[in-house]
């Protein structure tokens, strides 16, 4: 299966979508374009990757529009990989709406596992599209943040682009 890739600017700094012939299988965030590309290339050993900035145009520029906070209903086509456990926690958090966050102990009880809240902490974490499957919307209890694998500051600006703000991010 081949990969294709682009990397391009946003406001939260070099942007990388990548996509199978199923759908987006890699977002990430990163300082450069070197970072980016060695991202992808680490990520996907045993693929073809293939940088195609034109064919990887439209994808990203949705994917920058929710970075804005616009065009967050709109379906993505995604070629997601991950263990049986992150899929449902994965598809669980495709559920939960743009302006509203959930704590990962209701995302434990939303999938049926509501002891398995640092499994979902997890999940999360090894999100390969973050920003498209939103586990920046996923927070800790009593709304504190939790983690976010391209920097929190990221999550508290993707938040506040759909609305969510809370002054305990702040201090």
């Amino acid at each position: 299966m081949e990969i294709t890739y682009t990397v391009t600017d946003c406001r939260l700094g070099k942007l990388l979508v990548a996509s199978s012939t199923k759908g987006l299988c890699m977002v990430s965030i990163g300082k450069s374009e070197a970072e980016m590309e060695r991202k992808v290339h680490d990520h996907f050993r045993r693929e073809a990757v293939r940088r195609d900035d034109r064919g990887m145009k439209a994808a990203a520029a949705q994917v920058k529009a929710r970075i804005e906070g616009k065009g967050l209903d709109k379906k993505m086509p995604l070629d997601l990989r991950g263990t049986p456990f992150q899929m449902d926690v994965w598809k669980e958090m495709l559920r939960i709406p743009a302006g509203s966050t959930r704590s990962y102990g209701e995302m434990a009880k939303r999938i049926g596992r509501p002891k398995a809240y640092r499994a979902v902490a997890n999940a999360c974490g090894s999100n390969p599209v973050p920003i498209v499957v939103p586990c920046h919307r996923v927070v800790a209890s009593a709304g504190a943040l939790g983690g976010y694998g391209l920097g929190l500051d990221r999550k508290i600006s993707l938040l506040a682009a759909e609305g969510v703000s809370n002054p305990k991010w702040h201090s």
